[in-house]
């Protein structure tokens, strides 16, 4: 004969699953704007073969992309910052420092970095409005 647990275990109805749901109360993140100095917003936007050879310069003698640049503001080429002659002023004082300090090599360095920005602003023309990719909230959850 079968024990009194046997039976209670055949018998046994089996145990529903639980379903769990996560609820996500956070926000969208609806902008963000970075803030930059002076100093960035003076940086030209340039077309991307215009922004290529200044890089290019800038690797080549620190400062000279740099100091062309300021020139090419007065020209019109648009900058962040509203001020053309401020913005002039600003790229002119970014390149004498980089032709002054790249012997210690912060010059060269800050020079490179300086053309790598404009190739990126011109990289990224006309996307100023646009949702930055980093920005885009995916879910990895199904919610019916």
């Amino acid at each position: 004969m079968e024990s009194e647990d046997e039976n209670n275990e055949i018998f046994r109805q089996p145990k529903k699953q639980k379903s769990v749901r996560i609820v996500d109360d956070r926000p969208d993140i609806v902008e963000i704007k970075e803030k930059h100095s002076p100093l960035y917003k003076s940086i030209p936007k340039l077309p991307i073969g215009a922004a290529v050879t200044l890089c290019i310069l800038n690797i080549v003698v620190p400062g000279l992309g740099t100091f062309i640049s300021a020139f090419t503001v007065l020209c019109g080429a648009p900058t962040a910052l509203n001020k053309r002659t401020a913005a002039f002023l600003f790229n002119l004082l970014s390149a004498f420092l980089q032709m002054i300090t790249f012997i210690i090599i912060v010059g060269w360095v800050w020079s490179i970095l300086w053309g790598m920005n404009m190739v990126t602003l011109a990289m990224n023309w006309g996307e100023e409005k646009r949702t930055p990719y980093y920005c885009r909230r995916q879910s990895s959850i199904d919610v019916p």
